[in-house]
C-alpha cells in the first residue's frame, strides 16, 4: 500500500503488530557524468522492494505501507543539493512520532548515502524514538555501509569482489559498485559513457588526509580505536571534497556489471530483512555508523 493513498481511518484500521512501514531517504546528488542525480533514492527504492519480497516469505500475514520517497541528504559532494543534517533527523523523528502515536511499531528507512552527518543524524533519530516510545526505526544502511567500508570478509566472499569493488573508500561514489547497482536496477538510466570511464582515486596525501591520519594514529596509541578510525576516515573524505576541482566519481565505472549489482542488492536486502527479524524479537535498534564517535559535529538533538 502507498501511504499517500490511504485515508486516516484506513491507516488506523491496520494491525500495528503486523504492519511494516517503509521509506526511501537519500539525496539528489551528482554521480559522475553517467548516473542520474536520483541514483541513491532509486537504489533505496529497489532495496525496499526486494526487502518486502524477502520478509513476506517468512511473514505472509504482514501488511507493507510505503511512504513517498524523500530526496534529502547531507554531506553531499560539490554541485549537489546539500541539506542540513537536522532536516534528516526531524523528518525521521516526526515520521516515527506520527506512527508511534497511532500505535505502530516499525519503520524501515532505506538509504544509499554514506555522508557522515547524514548517517549520524539517522542514527540519532533511531536512538531517540526507541528511548522515547520503544518505536523501532530499522535503518540497515547504517550497518551495511560500515561492512562495505571495512571490506567485511563475509560480504567480500558473498560478492566475489574485494577492495576497490565493494563500495569501500576506493570505490566510494559512482564507481564500480554504484554503476553496477544502476545497471541492474535501472539500466536505461545509465549513460553510455560509463563504459569508458577509467578509475579515479582519492589522494590521501593531501593535507587533510595527512593531518587527520597523524591525529588518528595518536588517538589509536592512546587506546581510542573508534575515534582514531573515524578521524582517519574523515581525513580521507576531506582530502577528496576539498580539492579545487574534485572528481565527481571515485572508483572504476567501466568495470561495472549488472551481475555485480544484483549480488550487492541481494546482500543489502538480506541485511534489511535480518534487521527486521531482530526488531520483531525486540532487540534494540541502536547503530554505531562510521563517524559515530564524532557525533558532536552533527547538531541534531
Amino acid at each position: 500500500m502507498e501511504l499517500a493513498n490511504l485515508s486516516s481511518p484506513e491507516i488506523d484500521a491496520l494491525d500495528p503488530a503486523r504492519t511494516l512501514f517503509l521509506m526511501a531517504l537519500s539525496p539528489l546528488e551528482v554521480h559522475g557524468p553517467h548516473l542520474p542525480m536520483g541514483t541513491d533514492v532509486w537504489i533505496a527504492e529497489e532495496i525496499h522492494g526486494r526487502a518486502i519480497a524477502k520478509i513476506r516469505e517468512g511473514h505472509p500475514d504482514l501488511d507493507f505501507v510505503v511512504f513517498p520517497s524523500y530526496y534529502l541528504g547531507s554531506d553531499t559532494i560539490p554541485r549537489s543539493i546539500e541539506v542540513d543534517s537536522r532536516a534528516i533527523f526531524y523528518v525521521l523523528k516526526a515520521t516515527g512520532e506520527f506512527l508511534a502515536d497511532r500505535g505502530f511499531k516499525y519503520l524501515m528507512v532505506l538509504d544509499n548515502h554514506g555522508g557522515p552527518r547524514h548517517q549520524i543524524a539517522t542514527a540519532k533519530a533511531v536512538d531517540k524514538l526507541y528511548r522515547k516510545s520503544g518505536f523501532q526505526i530499522i535503518a540497515p544502511f547504517l550497518s551495511f555501509f560500515r561492512r562495505m567500508v571495512d571490506v567485511d570478509p563475509a560480504l567480500v566472499e558473498r560478492l566475489g569482489a574485494g577492495r576497490g569493488a565493494c563500495g569501500d573508500v576506493e570505490d566510494s561514489h559512482a564507481g564500480l559498485n554504484e554503476t553496477s547497482l544502476m545497471l541492474c536496477a535501472h539500466p536505461g538510466e545509465v549513460r553510455p559513457e560509463w563504459e569508458k570511464l577509467p578509475r579515479t582515486a582519492i589522494n590521501p596525501k593531501r593535507w587533510p588526509g595527512r593531518l587527520m591520519g597523524l591525529v588518528g594514529k595518536a588517538l589509536g596509541a592512546l587506546g581510542l580505536k573508534d575515534l582514531a578510525y573515524d578521524v582517519s576516515y574523515a581525513g580521507v573524505l576531506l582530502s577528496w571534497v576539498t580539492e579545487k576541482n574534485p572528481p565527481n566519481y571515485i572508483g572504476e565505472p567501466r568495470a561495472a556489471s549488472p551481475e555485480a549489482g544484483d549480488r550487492m542488492l541481494d546482500a543489502f536486502s538480506d541485511e534489511a530483512a535480518d534487521l527486521f527479524e531482530a526488531a520483531l524479537r525486540g532487540e534494540p535498534p541502536y547503530h554505531t555508523p562510521i563517524g559515530w564517535s564524532l557525533r558532536f559535529i552533527e547538531p541534531s538533538r
